[in-house]
């Protein structure tokens, strides 16, 4: 069955399944015109069916569920073979055996085994309710189970903070961008359709069936992930009536102290309650599930550092500044020969702190009251402050919520109906803030709230024994926004007076962005920010779908076609509470920012005439047919084909804007004045050179929504590109898979395939094109004072930095392949091992296209007068311009083993994993400075985890297990389960890290650039702490690429074990018992350090911590429960 989406093309996520086999004799000939009957054991939903002459059988579209399948047949005896556990989108094999007797008398025997796939070559596994409620899941977050399977590398390891924030891009599977997964419930498609990395209904495990996971060569039945396709099948009701009652608690005193250096234990009140209860309304016939549950974290945030001022420079007193080595003397605004004395600007008459300057010292005397700690002075005892003195740790309380109805109702023989309704209710406040710039203080905490619907409906008309019809429409909503929470955010908290230039936006009280840079004996102060950058984008999105199944003698035909209508209304989130820059470089600065800033003098301050909204929307049509072949008695083909229509997604009020270099007209260019940073009106040119806009125009009707629509300035750029700003394409992917059973036993399967995959951009690459001109407006002003933004110099002609989407975009596809060996060992165990490919092709990325080449570089420097970088550019009259690119390249190998026993007192599954992933970009907005040379840019990816080994394990003790009295309840009834998981640490490049100061380029800061690798010296580490030699890296010269290649060795290796201790008591009254579950995350509480991610401190040449260990992952935390069961 094909799934809804929320996001381009769907992934059709089957919720049934199919059972097939062969019937044969004692001598093991086929036998023809045997009567199969499959009986559901939970709902008796009976299929019928008839062997052909190979004794080949096929039932298709079966629901989820334990199944028993039964051969009659004359001359032979009756034979039943039961527990068979079809799971979702499985293709079960059941062969029967028949024995020479009377048909009345019957044989019954019982699944004990995992069976091989003998009918496709697709890489699929599955995690039922057991292993999801047995195992010790981190949070009780089920995403934690895609870990245990083959080729799945962790990228994040923070369950819990994962849980809080419904990412999802924490996990690369075969090689593929963490952001490529696809997740679906009851076939449902369940991701933003902004980000691709967050759910819209995280279901509790206690809900879940099962997980089913398919990594590789899926049929064509399946759509738009490249990465995994992860589908939560809900429960439902049976015809007997069961039911849970479940607490879970964790407390931070429970809790061991955080393994690193210095690391201090961490507050959490963990509560996790609810219920479910399922059975038949009317038995056969009419079932219901329902549940609830609810989520009580309050937990602290990661501890961050910022810089703050002193108490006394924020009353105007600098006079520290003086008793350094190397005394700093103030000077009166614009007066470098005027000093301030003593450094005192509040006793100076000339120098008088403005209402807008103590404003802002309010907020900085406001937020060093908030910080959970501050750093000592610098030794010589001036106090002036030292770079990251203060440490936050806000709280970030989280209130979670889940309702959850299914109904399934059997109409008749022919027809079945099922519907669900899942709801989540997320509320969560960050201290720090949602989405907000990295660096800044904990001005604006939000109220990030995200209720989530997901109402599903589907039919299935058995239209003749041989073909059956599904029907499904799938609604899902996500009603995300984000708000400011508290009152620091409001700008009559601290007093602000000044005016705005545009008054207006979603919020039009809050603060401005405030930065205040180094220079002057002082570091950089940490900036402020408002709440301009507040979240709203519900998304709307309905799909209907349907699919036909044809079963012909060994031909198994499916088709089907999915209509997906998605909506999201999501605001710009421009600057328009106003950018205000402190800088010495003023021509009214004191000599230091900070002090400028209490006297309200800035550099450059910018506001957005707007905060615009964007009605995003996009239609896409999927079909799909493949036909599934049993060849022969031992061999089997599936042939299928996939149409995806792409569409780019775009806004109905074409309000939208992007750059084309093919627009850009060198004759029209503006000129910049000498030192580059700024265009010299004099000259003449066009500002907008080469911006264009989307389709043919606004709208009549869309005029109310954008009132500028139709104003000279915004008609002065042209129209004409395509409304998404690149075309949609109908794409067709193939897909081949096979499987050989090369024994006359059937346990052992020789699998294989190839398919190709697509994978639509996602909507962030068009949601910041919503705040470029002409739609809006920034004005800058330069060297006034905050009081009155105006009475600066007019900044119009400022340079413009941009993003842009490439006209010639390209849907990312990639060609998947494996070939491998599945074997029923003894003891009910199933291995497989398989190598396991792909190549992607024109993944996304996001490099500034407006940077000079290397070359030019080399070739200014040499120049009697070098020109300053802004005169280099392409493209004159930019700065940046971040262009989404479709021409990065990936590629995966990978040998992979996984074996698993399902049933028993004892049941495990084994997975491991030696891969190697190489990428010439790791992210959609890589953005190195070399970015046309793809080649220098190609190396081990960053998510590439080069050996992966998960297994888990679940012992239920049979001792005592039938012993009544105190023996059996004191000695029976325990249980021991466990994950262990062990990975190769992540790969580690170098970064550059200069302000082009000192070279003829000017201040600008060099970003994505790689270090130098110094000939000679050994990366082992020289002291504790460090993971490799600070001395083995140095920045390259401004003019050249660094020469350390990329991921050139590997960061600490991660190994975790989580272990789970239960006691189960059966209570007097039938089919009723008490758990009680212990469980101990990270029970060995061993220190897994990191590094950070790229551009971290610790792996940026020259800073204060360069190779030493970021922060070690969660100690041991422990975690209580107790479950009540009927």
């Amino acid at each position: 069955m094909l799934a809804a989406c929320l996001i381009g093309t769907a992934a059709a996520q089957s919720i049934f399944g199919r059972i097939s086999g062969t019937v044969t004799d004692a001598q093991g000939g086929a036998v023809a015109g045997v009567k199969i009957t499959i009986v559901n054991e939970e709902t008796k939903l009976e299929r019928q069916t008839t062997t052909d002459s190979n004794g080949y059988y096929v039932a298709t579209d079966l629901p989820v569920g334990v199944y028993s399948v039964t051969a009659e047949q004359s001359g032979f005896k009756t034979i039943k073979k039961t527990g068979n556990d079809l799971v979702a989108g499985a293709r079960m094999t059941v062969d029967l055996n028949l024995v020479v007797g009377e048909i009345s008398q019957k044989v019954e025997v019982a699944a004990t085994a995992e069976t091989i796939n003998t009918t496709s070559g697709e890489l699929a596994r599955v995690i039922d309710t057991n292993q999801v409620q047995t195992v010790a899941l981190n949070a009780r977050n089920y995403m934690q189970v895609l870990s245990l399977t083959p080729g799945t590398a962790l990228t994040v390891d923070d369950q819990l903070s994962l849980t809080t924030s419904l990412a999802i891009n924490n996990q690369s599977v075969n090689g593929n961008r963490p952001d490529s997964n696809a997740l679906s419930v009851d076939g449902g498609f369940n991701m933003d359709s902004g980000s691709n990395a967050s759910q819209v209904n995280n279901v509790g495990i206690d809900f879940i069936r099962e997980v089913a996971i398919k990594s590789s060569n899926f049929s064509s039945e399946y759509g738009r992930n490249s990465g995994a396709s992860i589908n939560v099948v809900t429960r439902s009701g049976g015809d007997s009536y069961h039911g849970t009652l479940f607490e879970f608690i964790r407390n931070e005193r429970l809790d061991a102290k955080n393994p690193a250096p210095g690391a201090l234990k961490t507050p959490l009140r963990f509560n996790d309650f609810g219920w479910d209860v399922g059975g038949p309304i009317k038995r056969g016939k009419l079932f219901f599930f329902a549940g609830e549950e609810w989520k009580r974290i309050r937990l602290t945030a990661t501890p961050q550092t910022r810089t703050v001022p002193t108490a006394a420079e924020l009353t105007g007193d600098f006079s520290a500044l003086l008793a350094l080595p190397t005394p700093v003397q103030l000077h009166e605004p614009g007066k470098p020969t005027t000093p301030i004395p003593g450094n005192r600007l509040d006793l100076d008459p000339n120098t008088p702190l403005t209402t807008d300057g103590i404003a802002i010292a309010k907020i900085y005397s406001t937020m060093t009251a908030l910080a959970s700690g501050i750093s000592p002075v610098i030794p010589t005892g001036a106090t002036i402050p030292i770079a990251l003195n203060a440490t936050f740790q806000p709280n970030n309380p989280f209130n979670w919520r889940q309702d959850l109805v299914r109904l399934d109702y059997r109409l008749n023989d022919k027809h079945s109906l099922y519907g669900r309704y899942l709801h989540d209710n997320f509320d969560l406040v960050d201290g720090f803030g949602t989405f907000v710039d990295g660096g800044v203080l904990p001005t604006t905490p939000t109220h990030r709230l995200r209720p989530g619907y997901g109402i599903q409906l589907g039919e299935t008309w058995l239209i003749t024994p041989q073909i059956v019809n599904q029907a499904k429409i799938n609604a899902s909503w996500n009603g995300q926004r984000i708000p400011p929470a508290g009152v620091n955010w409001q700008r009559a908290t601290y007093g602000f007076a000044f005016p705005q230039l545009f008054p207006g936006g979603r919020f039009p009280d809050g603060i401005p962005d405030i930065s205040v840079a180094s220079g002057g004996g002082m570091p950089a102060i940490s900036g402020t920010q408002g709440p301009d950058f507040s979240l709203l984008s519900p998304t709307v999105d309905i799909a209907p779908a349907d699919d036909i199944t044809w079963q012909k003698g060994p031909h198994t035909f499916k088709a089907g076609v999915l209509v997906v209508r998605n909506r999201k209304d999501q605001n710009g989130r421009s600057r328009y509470n106003g950018q205000v820059s402190f800088d010495s470089a003023a021509t009214n600065s004191t000599g230091t920012a900070l002090a400028d800033a209490l006297l309200g003098n800035f550099r450059s301050y910018t506001e957005a005439s707007d905060d615009p909204i964007g009605h995003f929307r996009f239609t896409d049509v999927e079909a799909y047919v493949y036909d599934s072949w049993k060849a022969t008695r031992g061999f089997s083909l599936e042939l299928g084909l996939r149409y995806q229509h792409a569409g780019p997604t775009y806004t109905q009020a074409n309000n939208i804007v992007s750059f084309d270099p093919s627009k850009f007209d060198p004759t029209q260019a503006v000129t910049l004045n000498t030192s580059g940073s700024a265009i010299d009106t004099t000259k003449g040119g066009n500002r907008l050179n080469g911006l264009v806009r989307a389709g043919n125009g606004v709208p009549a009707d869309q005029l109310v929504r954008v009132p500028n629509g139709n104003s000279p300035g915004v008609l002065a750029v042209p129209a004409g590109a395509p409304r998404g700003f690149y075309n949609a394409e109908n794409l067709f992917g193939p897909r081949f898979g096979f499987s050989y059973s090369p024994f006359s036993d059937n346990r052992t399967a020789i699998r294989g395939g190839i398919g190709l995959f697509y994978d639509k951009p996602e909507g962030n690459i068009i949601f910041s094109q919503l705040n470029l001109p002409p739609f809006i407006q920034s004005s800058t002003f330069q060297n006034g004072n905050i009081s009155n933004p105006s009475g600066g110099a007019a900044g119009a002609a400022s340079l413009l930095g941009v993003s842009a989407i490439d006209p010639h975009l390209k849907v990312a596809r990639t060609t998947s392949y494996s070939l491998g060996v599945q074997r029923e060992m003894p003891w009910g165990v199933l291995l497989e091992a398989s190598y396991v490919g792909n190549e992607q092709r024109h993944i996304l990325r996001q490099p500034d296209i407006n940077l000079p080449t290397f070359a030019q570089l080399q070739a200014n420097a040499a120049l009697p007068t070098p020109l300053p970088l802004n005169r280099l550019r392409p493209y004159q009259g930019y700065l940046s311009i971040r262009m989404y690119l479709s021409d990065s390249t990936a590629n995966y190998d990978a040998f992979q083993v996984y074996a698993t026993k399902r049933k028993g007192d004892f049941m495990t599954t084994v997975s491991y994993t030696w891969s190697k992933t190489l990428a010439d970009s790791s992210a959609l907005g890589a953005n190195p400075d070399n970015w046309r040379d793809r080649r220098y840019n190609y190396g081990v990816a960053d998510f590439d985890r080069r050996h992966v080994f998960a297994t888990t394990y679940f012992y239920d003790s049979p001792l005592f297990r039938h012993r009544g009295g105190f023996v059996g309840t004191a000695l029976g009834g325990w249980q021991l389960s466990g994950i262990t998981r062990v990975q190769s640490g992540p790969p580690i490049t170098i970064l550059a890290n200069f302000r082009l100061a000192d070279s003829p380029l000017g201040n600008t800061t060099v970003n994505g650039r790689r270090a130098n690798r110094v000939a000679g010296v050994s990366l082992a580490p020289t002291v504790a702490g460090q993971w490799f030699n600070p001395a083995a890296f140095a920045n390259p010269s401004p003019t050249s690429p660094g020469t350390d290649g990329v991921g050139d060795f590997t960061g600490p290796h991660v190994f975790v074990t989580d272990l789970s201790l239960r006691k189960y008591f059966k209570l007097p009254r039938e089919n009723m018992g008490l758990m009680f579950e212990s469980d101990f995350f990270n029970i060995f509480n061993r220190a897994n350090y990191s590094l950070g991610s790229l551009g971290n401190a610790s792996l940026t040449v020259g800073s204060g911590n360069f190779g030493s260990f970021g922060s070690a992952s969660n100690p041991r935390n422990v975690q209580f429960g107790l479950k009540f069961n009927f």
